[in-house]
């Protein structure tokens, strides 16, 4: 039972909807706008507002007044002829006139036109821009790859330098003002100054060759290169093939004979096969007779070359006097004692045999050598002094004996004539004797250490 009247009052409804609709499509027939005043009075419509300006078009279809626009005229079209200025407050009244009343009537924009070039110009500075960037980028690469780049780490970027001085501190000392305005000014120069004088004299600064000038001199004006053992090797081997292979060219055209093959005990069988089967007895000794001329002529090749002994003490001090050519050097030596007579013969042969320059001054308290000579010769007499001769458990010694060096460097020019072993009793001899060549201060140093 309920399930039924719930369906009748389903159908209830929809024929009220149905009753609704046909009322409002016989309402709306004159002229297809429903008119809200009937609607409301009756409750029938949609009860939604009538535009204003359909109002006059209705209105002027029933009431017939002139006041109303007429359906078939354009107001906005009579403006024009009329030569006014349509008023669209009027009929729209959804517009705001006080908020739009102060427009002005737009005016037309004349044509404006480029100047010729215009873009031609802003492409150039465009690639001018470009240009300078790509060069920024390119120093910077170059700059990263030497690795001189500023190392932002360590500061390096914000680095500024320093303004320079009002004064040099080299013209201080020689102007009365705190600048070089008033320098071509008389009387602002100091030039009998008391501390730092101007005088006629001129220090002249040793003259030394730089190190890639001084191989000049030598054979072709190369400098000599240091090769290893390997690089050696391969250069004689290298020579060696060609003078081979010249001697086989010479052979080819005849010029010279062939040699004759070496033959050796190891090779017999392989070089004479014919001779060795009928007489090998024969054919081996004729082998060994062969291979003792050979070692006989090998050696007395080697005896003509070697030198004798004053052509190798003339080689050596060649080779002294080449080592001294480059450069003075100078060494001291403060020895605690020369007691033994060993260790004082190795002091003065050595030094002779390095051909050096200087004195071995013996005193009572201790034992002054100086020595002057090439860089390698100074090297080598250094290296006996402090390592080759046991001082301290020599025989004879004191165990407190030492050696210390006090001084070692380069010397203008020599201040020895030759090496000498000189003797001296006490302070006042040993200065008088290192005063002749001006090295008193070799004493007093000593004496200090």
């Amino acid at each position: 039972m309920s399930e039924k009247r719930l369906l009748e009052g389903q159908d209830h409804e929809q024929c009220e909807k149905s009753r609704k609709l046909s009322s409002l499509s016989k309402g709306g027939r004159g002229h297809g706008v429903v008119d809200t005043t009937t609607s409301r009075a009756t409750g029938k419509g949609l009860d939604v507002e009538l535009h204003p300006l359909l109002r006059y078009f209705n209105s002027s279809s029933n009431s017939g007044s002139s006041s109303n626009l007429p359906m078939t005229k354009n107001p906005h079209r009579r403006s024009q002829r009329e030569g006014k200025r349509f008023d669209e407050y009027s009929f729209n009244p959804y517009l705001n006139s006080s908020s739009t009343s102060s427009i002005a009537d737009r005016k037309r924009k004349p044509l404006s036109f480029n100047k010729q070039g215009k873009f031609v110009s802003q492409g150039d500075k465009l690639r001018e821009k470009l240009k300078i960037e790509d060069e920024a980028r390119q120093m910077e690469e170059d700059l990263a790859r030497r690795g001189l780049l500023a190392d932002t780490v360590l500061g390096e970027d914000s680095y500024q330098a320093r303004f320079p001085p009002m004064v040099e501190w080299w013209d201080k000392w020689y102007l009365r003002d705190s600048n070089y305005s008033r320098i071509s000014e008389d009387g602002r120069l100091e030039l009998e100054n008391d501390e730092q004088p101007i005088t006629v004299y001129i220090q002249h600064p040793v003259l030394h060759e730089p190190l890639w000038e001084q191989g000049r001199g030598q054979k072709d004006g190369l400098k000599p290169m240091f090769l290893t053992a390997k690089e050696r090797k391969r250069i004689r081997k290298n020579d060696r093939q060609i003078r081979h292979k010249e001697l086989q060219d010479r052979i080819k055209l005849g010029l010279e004979a062939p040699p004759p093959p070496k033959v050796k005990l190891s090779n017999l069988m392989n070089v004479l096969t014919n001779e060795a089967i009928r007489d090998p007895t024969a054919v081996e000794q004729r082998v060994k007779k062969q291979v003792e001329q050979r070692l006989a002529k090998h050696l007395q090749v080697n005896e003509e070359r070697k030198l004798t002994k004053e052509q190798k003490h003339a080689k050596l001090y060649a080779k002294q006097e080449q080592d001294l050519a480059k450069g003075i050097y100078s060494t001291v030596f403060k020895i605690n004692s020369l007691a033994n007579p060993s260790n004082f013969f190795k002091v003065d042969v050595n030094a002779q045999q390095n051909n050096l320059f200087g004195i071995c001054l013996k005193n009572p308290k201790f034992n002054l050598v100086v020595v002057e000579g090439g860089e390698k010769s100074i090297r080598q007499y250094k290296k006996l002094v402090m390592n080759r001769i046991p001082w301290s458990d020599a025989e004879g010694d004191a165990k407190s004996n030492y050696v210390r060096v006090l001084w070692e460097g380069k010397s203008p020019q020599l201040h020895f004539e030759k090496w000498s072993i000189m003797y001296s009793r006490n302070d006042e001899e040993a200065l008088k004797v290192l005063d002749k060549f001006g090295m008193s201060s070799y004493w007093s140093l000593a004496q200090n250490l």
